[in-house]
Parts: C-alpha cells; structure tokens; sequence
C-alpha cells in the first residue's frame, strides 16, 4: 500500500515499492494541451526553420518537453506529489504524520454585519470549508460565493489572503470586504496597491505570482495562515501553481470556491491538486429550480457571414464569421435597441474584442456603456475611451444606461442585476466562458438589487445567440455551447 506522508500544506513523500510508484506516475501524468497546441504550431512555422534551423529545434524542444506532465516529483531523489491529490487518487493508499500546524480561529468584531442571513448552503458551505481546512466548493454563478468568502474570513479572524483573478473582482470584493470587517482589516495588492500591513488583503492572482522570493512583499504573505481563492479554475494553471505551490506553500488552510471547477486545457489533474476535496456542490439548475437564482430562457438566431474565406484554424475561423461578423453585430444592436424603446428592458452584450464595441458604438442608440481592460492606446486605436469598468456596471445596475457591452473583464464574478436580455457575442467552445460569462451574468435576481425599483421586473433572463450558417466549425462550437446552456436545465429554441 502506498503511503503519503505530509510534510507541509503543499508537500507530500512518497512511501512505496517500485511497482506501486509506477502506477501512481500513470495515474498522475497528465497531457498539457496549451503546450501541445503551440508545438503543433511552432512545427508550421517553416520560415522559423530555414530562418534559424538551430534555434527552430531548440524551441521546439522546449515546448514538447512542456506537453507529458506529471504530479510525482523529486526531491533528493525521494519521491514526493501535493497533498491536495491524495483525495483523488484510486490506487490503495493511506495518509499519516499530518504535521501542519493550524492555529485556532479567533472571528472578528463585524464594522457593520451582512444586511441579510445566509442561505442554509452558503452556512454549510462555510463550515465544511473551515472544518476540512483544505478543500473546495463548486456553486453556480450567482449562489453568493462573495458572501462565503467573507464569512470564512470574518470567523476566521486570521491573517487571510484572498486571491482573485481579474481587476473588476478583485475592485468588487474590496468594497465589500472592507464595508463589512472595515477598511482598517482590509488591504489590497494589485492593481496599484500595495498594502502590506492589513491582516486580511485582497489579491490579485498575477500580483501574488510575480512575487521574488526575498523581498518584503514575499514574506508577508509567506506568513498568512488562511489562502481564499476565488473563481480558481479561471487562473491560468501555471499561474495559480505558482501562487500556491509559491510564496503561499505554507499557508495552513486553504479554501476555493468557483462556479465549475473545470478546465479544458488537460490540467484538470493539476488543478485538482491545487484545491483539494469538494465538500459542497450547487449546480446552476438546482439554484434555480429552489429559487436562488434567475430563470433563463434561450434563443438561438440564423445568420449569415459576408466573407467567403475559409480556415482550418477554429479560432481564426471564430474571428473572422463570428467576432468580426457584422450581421451578428447588427442583430445583436437591434435587439438591444427594440428591448428598450418597446420593452423598456436592459440587455447585456458581451463580447472578446475591441473592435465588436467600436462596432456596435454605432448601432446602438439608446443609452449604453461599455467595459474593457485595454490600455488607453489600444482602445484610441479603435475610437474608444479608456473606461472605469465599475462605474460603467454602476450605470448599467443603476438604469442610468440601458445597454452595457463588455469584454472577458465582466464575465466573471460581477453582479450584474438588470439582465433581462443577454447577448453571446463571444462564441467559441468554452465551458468556462460560456457558463460563467453568458449564464453567469444573467442569473442574478433582479429583487436582490438595491435600483430593483428602477427596473422594470425581471421573471426570467433571455438569452441569445448565433448560428452561422455555412461554417461547420462554428457549428460544432454551438453545439458545444447548448450543452452547455441545457445544462440549466432550460430548453434551447432555434
């Protein structure tokens, strides 16, 4: 029987025969498909080749080295994997010597308490987390994942870091944290900030692994007892393995809490290892059917592309009849205009590219704002205005505006109430984008808004999308998506 002996939150050696050993590297290898998808294109760079035969090689060494993965590593040659895959693993095995000291929680005084209580899932969900110490939840979008992380940390009273993985979140859970436990409890790293001295500091996951060993910073948060992370799987895996397995390693209890803990890009296995056990799951259905979260209904609309080109690339293909499509664009502006001027209803469109709002700018006519994350020059180059993502949702929220347009900076973790129509104007085959993006920003209930009153009421959310016609590639990425959608438990009408 294999045996794992936990040295650290982050470290587990290996105890067994060399039979045993064999099987747990099979078990635990794992296929890096990013890194297999940029060989297979850096192989079709023949200019590279005859360019610089050497150097052409020598990178593409580098990138097959980066494809077959494994989570048993070595360490003066002794075996060792993450404690956080043990919960996963088949083969017979047991756990002994847990030598991680968890200091005992201490809650905090509120600065001013959470004007509502907890559903009976977010309490549960709180508890297994601190219980377990290291482990995950998977809720639907929508389910007050905010609300559970400020409870940990406020019944926690510990020195806590709370990683997240945009700017917007990150703006987002700041104002709440620090409305709630009080500004003197509360600091943040990222996005310009650099507070060092608060016992609970909101993150931004970029920030936290681009940390040097040796500095201040690092040794801050070296030194934190509680790891927060939200919307994990959003992270790019490299990115989240270096903040974890990084200036973090130390941290005792370490929580997660995202919509679908899924990954696409074969590093599923290593994800799993970063988070630990689920202890609590909600799907998007099971929120509605019990009343949580907003119906949804789905629509999806026939259009054509005005270029003839072909490809074989499924992203240059989506780029070129579908984010750049303007039918899609126009459809998608007529919609938005009609809803209010006949309907007085807000629509939400999202979408990957600068140049889709500088498309639809023009075809909107009633009052509309938008959001991105690009730098003041990329978006002059499109006509735009470098934009406060938080004061453009603020508008939408509010009724000031009647059509918010945002990119990839507002699918993930913003409330947004007023949705009652929302557009697919990214497309593709993400479970994560399209989940979390589409029918994440549209289950909010519009009741649970402070502006409810200035909203027309919201029974349900429409949401809409695109059929291509004439392009099997973005044909099979639809089907993908009402997979996805029907996963709500919804019918899809074409």
């Amino acid at each position: 029987m294999i045996n794992f002996v936990i040295k650290s939150p982050t470290l587990a050696e290996i105890h067994c025969t060399p039979a045993e050993l064999k099987a747990l590297e099979k078990e635990l290898s794992y296929k890096n498909m990013s890194a297999h998808y940029e060989y297979n294109k850096h192989m079709q760079r023949k200019w590279m080749e005859r360019k610089d035969p050497e150097g052409f090689l020598l990178q593409a060494q580098e990138l097959k080295d980066q494809i077959n993965q494994n989570l048993v590593f070595y360490i003066r040659e002794n075996p060792h994997t993450y404690p956080g895959i043990i919960p996963y693993i088949t083969i017979e095995h047991s756990v002994s010597n847990y030598t991680v000291d968890y200091p005992k929680f201490k809650p905090i005084p509120w600065a001013k308490p959470l004007p509502f209580d907890l559903y009976p899932y977010q309490k549960e969900a709180v508890e297994k987390l601190m219980d377990i110490k290291h482990g995950h939840i998977s809720v639907g979008t929508g389910l007050g994942k905010t609300a559970i992380l400020l409870m940990i940390a406020r019944n926690a009273g510990l020195r806590v870091v709370v990683s997240t993985p945009s700017q917007s979140i990150f703006s987002e859970l700041m104002v709440f944290f620090q409305k709630h436990l009080g500004k003197g409890k509360v600091g943040g790293y990222g996005d310009g900030k650099k507070d060092l001295k608060a016992p609970i500091t909101i993150a931004i996951g970029r920030s936290l692994s681009m940390l040097k060993e040796g500095t201040k910073a690092w040794d801050f948060f070296a030194e934190k007892q509680m790891l927060l992370v939200d919307e994990a799987h959003t992270f790019g895996a490299e990115e989240l393995d270096r903040t974890c397995h990084g200036a973090l390693k130390d941290i005792p209890y370490r929580m997660f809490v995202s919509g679908t803990q899924v990954r696409n890009d074969g590093k599923q296995i290593l994800l799993n290892s970063i988070i630990g056990p689920c202890v609590l799951e909600m799907g998007v259905e099971e929120g509605i059917n019990k009343g949580f979260l907003c119906p949804l209904k789905f629509k999806i609309l026939h259009v054509i592309s005005p270029s003839t080109r072909t490809f074989k690339d499924p992203i240059e293909c989506k780029r070129e009849h579908f984010l750049r499509n303007p039918n899609i664009a126009e459809l998608a502006a007529k919609i938005a205009n009609a809803s209010w001027n006949v309907k007085q209803e807000s629509t939400l469109i999202l979408v990957e590219e600068l140049g889709q709002i500088a498309m639809l700018q023009k075809l909107i006519k009633v009052p509309m704002a938008y959001a991105h994350s690009a730098s003041k020059k990329d978006a002059e180059e499109w006509g735009l205005q470098s934009v406060d993502k938080q004061e453009s949702i603020e508008k939408f929220n509010s009724g000031e505006v009647k059509v918010l347009v945002g990119t990839s900076c507002v699918s993930t973790g913003i409330n947004l109430f007023c949705t009652h129509n929302t557009i697919n104007f990214v497309g593709g085959a993400s479970e994560v984008v399209t989940l979390q993006g589409t029918v994440g920003r549209s289950t909010r209930k519009l009741e649970n808004s402070q502006y409810k009153d200035l909203h027309k009421p919201k029974p349900y959310s429409l949401i809409f999308d695109f059929e291509v016609s004439g392009q099997p590639i973005l044909q099979r990425q639809l089907e993908k998506r009402i997979e996805f959608y029907q996963e709500t438990g919804e019918t899809v009408v074409y």
